[in-house]
């Protein structure tokens, strides 16, 4: 697992920082108005500009929030997840996009 960023809690949100060899950027995460059971916990800023979502985890994987943040010049998303930490600055751990495998084609009648 890479991490690409650190977040503290403050106040409702959270804020930190996103850095790797093409991107260093402040970004906040700020409480988002829930509106449907699957719509995202929390909108992720850059400069006030929208740039992703992040919804709460409730499994055992120890994150604290799963995030997708998208950029019209990147080939992707990305998808991570703020981890939990003892000293409050919280990992976001880049999760890299798995193809699944290709569907095998069915045996040839002999």
């Amino acid at each position: 697992m890479t991490t690409i960023g650190h977040f503290r809690r403050e106040g409702e949100g959270f804020s930190g920082r996103i850095a790797t060899l093409s991107l260093d950027v402040a970004v906040t995460l700020v409480a988002a108005e829930k509106f449907s059971a699957k719509a995202p916990d929390y909108i992720a800023e850059v400069g006030g500009r929208e740039c992703g979502a992040a919804w709460r985890v409730t499994d055992a994987s120890g994150a604290v929030l799963s995030l997708k943040l998208d950029d019209p010049t990147w080939p992707e998303p990305v998808s991570g997840r703020l981890m939990a930490a003892e000293d409050g600055a919280l990992p976001l751990v880049w999760i890299r996009r798995t193809d699944p495998p290709p569907a095998q084609a069915p045996p040839s009648p002999a």
